[in-house]
Formats: structure tokens, C-alpha cells, sequence
């Protein structure tokens, strides 16, 4: 039972906040524009309000974007309470008009989170001056209390608006599980060291950069979803080549596909509809 009580304190402890779905779709173009104009200007006008409607304040919110490269032409990024609040607004875009013109390309589903290496570190050491045990009622409660406490903190985090900034880099990950080295048999205290050093060269752009990390383990096919809002594109290259020297991403880092969009205000929305650049960014 100790060593299933170790174990267990091992684990470090996640706060959550918006559900999030990164939506990707490639545009029918020969069959979009075969459509008589006035056709294509009412779904594009009505996909414009939707994407408007999307972004509902303290509901979530929901961003556009224009993606770069053959990956995909629309990105829709939607931050959600509830899977439900998610599926709903996936069935939503599937009763418009332009859903007919479209093809899916990509998805990912998470949830956004604050992993609390330090904060459960001096949360454990608490808990432990009290003379509690883990695998305990009185445990269990106190850790809860805890960590609902941190949440408080936190929630300009976890429930926060789609980063403004005009350009996002989205890309999933995992800590690796190989057989020379395994991220999750590595003590908390080593993984906490990394991860601390990882967010010191992470810290060193946070004017440019707005991270947000959204874990999906059990959701989806990676165990987290990354996204990286920036008003200049090419720091996503300098940050993310500066971490892969960091050991958390040298030894332990895998990636899967990176998407580049362009946010798309209303205007540009309807310009990208009609096969032009999105030059008027932002929200």
C-alpha cells in the first residue's frame, strides 16, 4: 500500500478550464464557384453571423482563421464549457448553407489546462506537515481544498478569451514513452525541474507570445493540444527551435502536425470566402 500511496503522489495535479476544439476545413473551390455570386455572397454572409454569434462572452468564444498551406482553407477555434457545448456548436456549422462547400480536414478536441508541478509540490509538503496520508478521506478533502483554492487563482487562465493576436501556430504533442527513455517513470521532482526550465525560455517571450495549453489525454489522439497566439509569425520558429534544445523537448517531446492560421475578422472572413488573402487580421 505505500508504494500504491507514492505512486499516487507522484502524479502531478491539473486545473481545467474551456473545453476547445480546433475545427479544420478545406473549401470545395470548384464547387463554390460554380454557385451563381449571389449565392456565395448569402452564405457568406451567413457564415460570417454565425462565426459572430459563436463568440458568446462568458459562454466561450469562437475565432476564425485562414490557414496556411494545402493542410486546410478555414480553421474555426471554439472554447466551451461542456463537451455538449462543443458538439453543439460542431452541429451548428453542419446546418449552414456553406457546409455544403466544405470538407473536413482536421480536428482536435481538449480542454484547457494549468498543470501545478510547483503549486502541488508545496501542496504535498503541506498536507504532509499535517501528518496526512495519502489514500486517506481526510487526505483527499484537504488536497481538494487545496487545489480548489489554486483554481480561484487561476481561472484568468483556464476561462479566458481567444488570445487576439493575429497569427496562431496550433500543434499537438506527447511526453515520449520510449524504451531508453519514458517521461512518466522520471520522478515529480525531475519532470518538475525540466518543466521549469522549459517555461524559463517560454517566459523570455511572453510579451510576443500567448500560449495556450490544453491537455487531452483520454480526448483526443495526442496527450496535449498546443496553441501559440502571436502578431508575428516568425517567433513561432525562434521559440519553439530554442525548446527543442531544452531536454523536456529534446529527450522527451514528440510532435504531431502544425497548423498555421491567419485570424479573420468579419470582413476578411467574406474576402477569404471569395479566394483573397486575409489582410485584415484580428478580432
Amino acid at each position: 500500500m505505500a508504494n500504491e500511496d507514492q505512486a499516487g503522489a507522484e502524479v502531478p495535479q491539473t486545473l481545467e478550464g474551456w473545453y476547445v476544439l480546433h475545427d479544420v476545413y478545406r473549401v470545395r473551390w470548384p464547387a463554390w464557384r460554380a454557385l451563381p455570386a449571389e449565392s456565395r455572397a448569402t452564405h457568406a454572409r451567413e457564415a460570417v453571423e454565425w462565426t459572430r454569434t459563436m463568440a458568446r462572452g462568458s459562454d466561450g468564444d469562437t475565432a476564425a482563421y485562414s490557414v496556411v498551406s494545402q493542410k486546410g482553407d478555414l480553421m474555426w477555434i471554439h472554447y466551451r464549457r461542456t463537451p455538449e457545448d462543443i458538439n453543439a456548436v460542431e452541429l451548428a456549422l453542419r446546418q449552414l448553407g456553406i457546409y455544403e462547400y466544405l470538407e473536413p480536414a482536421y480536428s482536435y478536441f481538449s480542454i484547457i489546462e494549468a498543470s501545478l508541478y510547483e503549486v502541488t509540490a508545496i501542496a504535498m509538503k503541506r498536507l504532509a506537515d499535517r501528518g496526512l496520508r495519502p489514500g486517506t478521506a481526510e487526505y483527499d478533502a484537504a488536497r481538494d481544498e487545496e487545489m480548489n483554492r489554486q483554481k480561484q487563482h487561476m481561472n484568468e487562465r483556464l476561462y479566458r478569451k481567444i488570445p487576439p493576436q493575429r497569427y496562431v501556430c496550433f500543434y499537438p504533442m506527447d511526453k515520449r514513452r520510449g524504451e531508453h527513455v519514458n517521461w512518466y517513470t522520471l520522478s515529480l521532482a525531475d519532470r518538475r525541474a525540466m518543466m521549469r526550465s522549459h517555461g524559463t525560455i517560454g517566459h523570455k517571450y511572453h510579451q510576443t507570445v500567448t500560449q495556450v495549453i490544453a491537455g487531452s489525454v483520454g480526448l483526443d489522439d495526442w496527450e496535449w493540444g498546443v496553441s501559440l497566439h502571436a502578431d508575428d509569425a516568425l517567433v513561432f520558429k525562434k521559440l519553439i527551435y530554442e525548446m527543442r534544445f531544452d531536454p523536456a523537448s529534446a529527450l522527451y517531446a514528440e510532435f504531431g502536425p502544425f497548423y498555421v492560421g491567419i485570424r479573420v475578422a468579419d470582413a476578411a472572413l467574406d474576402a477569404v470566402l471569395q479566394g483573397k488573402p486575409a489582410v485584415d487580421g484580428g478580432a
